[in-house]
């Protein structure tokens, strides 16, 4: 007799484990050879000053662990939009994982790219080259703290058999609205120093970041509906 299927689990994909110990290797490396140039940049999260050079000698980080650090966020966004798509499918996971986070692999990774390319054309037309530079950093440097936050939640789903829904909304909505403190205190200080400047700050940040993260879930949303459906 041909018994029920075995429900997927994280926690038995040795290929998606494999990548995810890799990714861990990869930050411990990260710690060890830029650690202190990390805690500064936290550091100057909370504190800025137009004449000083918050992103200096002291907290350059190399290309290739600003690679990992953006390879951690791009992994860890990859496991959570799959546990979403589980949610969908109910207790039988799709059939063919490794597609579906390859695909989110892709898709979070052009994601960056293309935040990059936008924020760098907008700027550059609005902002003084320093405002632009220190204001690039730290956003993209939030990008990074974002998968560090992320961390537990993604951790969770990988050891844990079935973690409830909701969990994972109230994590992620937790996690959005820290981010977007950040984002909103470092406008504040950056490139919207004035009195009146909340006003632009809510106008920039819904333009560039509030209402292109709300077109980004849906695209993921449909994204997952199109996979679940074709594979």
């Amino acid at each position: 007799m041909i018994g029920d299927p075995i429900p997927y689990f994280f926690g038995n994909d040795n290929l998606l484990l494999l990548l995810f110990i890799i990714n861990i290797l990869g930050i411990a490396y990260v710690f060890v050879l830029n650690g202190n140039s990390i805690l500064q940049r936290i550091k100057s999260l909370f504190y800025y000053s137009r004449n000083s050079k918050p992103y200096n000698s002291q907290t350059h980080i190399n290309r290739f662990c600003n690679f990992i650090l953006y390879s951690h966020t791009v992994l860890l966004l990859s496991i959570i939009t799959f546990a979403y798509a589980g949610y969908a499918c109910g207790e039988l996971y799709p059939r063919k994982p490794h597609i579906f986070v390859g695909i989110y692999l892709t898709f979070f990774a052009a994601t960056i790219l293309i935040k990059r390319l936008i924020y760098d054309i907008v700027n550059l037309t609005l902002f003084t080259p320093q405002q632009q530079r220190d204001w690039t950093d730290s956003y993209f440097f939030t990008l990074q703290l974002m998968g560090f936050m992320l961390l537990p939640l993604a951790t969770t789903l990988l050891i844990v058999p079935r973690v409830p829904q909701a969990i994972c909304d109230i994590y992620l909505a937790v996690t959005a609205i820290i981010c977007l403190l950040m984002l909103i205190s470092r406008c504040k200080k950056i490139i919207f120093n004035q009195k009146a400047g909340f006003i632009d700050i809510i106008l920039y940040l819904c333009t560039l970041e509030i209402l292109p993260t709300a077109a980004l879930i849906k695209a993921v949303k449909e994204l997952n509906i199109f996979l679940t459906i074709n594979f």
